[in-house]
């Protein structure tokens, strides 16, 4: 009898620590597209600034090869987000929902690396964008 209790209580603990990683799993998920989401609008806003921004003929060249530059910079750094992101939020379910026992924990410490990962990248396209608009 003892030892039925003691594996119903090991077996109610699993439970209970799948229920929260489980919660962190839809947390990470739900992350990761917004801020695909949000990557993505920004890579359309460089886009929009690499292709119908006019130069002057008088501008200098520094600045416009520097705006360039920078714009170019912000490209591929939010589509790089957006890739990430977008693979992190499609594949990390998968893993916890179809892997091997134990891949829970596997796929939700897997995403929070990404997810950084994702910020780091958004973060630096996001200060990026800020210095073509300067």
């Amino acid at each position: 009898m003892l030892y039925a209790d003691k594996n119903a209580l090991r077996t109610n603990l699993k439970v209970n620590m799948l229920r929260i990683r489980e919660r962190e799993l839809m947390f990470f998920t739900n992350n990761c597209l917004s801020i695909s989401t949000s990557a993505a609008l920004l890579a359309g806003f460089a886009w929009y600034g690499l292709t119908e921004v006019p130069f002057e003929s008088d501008a200098n060249v520094v600045i416009q090869t520097a705006y360039l530059v920078v714009t170019t910079l912000i490209m591929g750094l939010e589509l790089l987000t957006v890739v990430n992101a977008t693979l992190c939020a499609i594949l990390g379910p998968g893993l916890a929902l179809r892997g091997p026992d134990g891949s829970m924990h596997t796929a939700v410490d897997g995403m929070v690396d990404e997810y950084r990962l994702s910020f780091y990248t958004f973060m630096l396209g996001l200060i990026a964008t800020h210095f073509a608009a300067a």
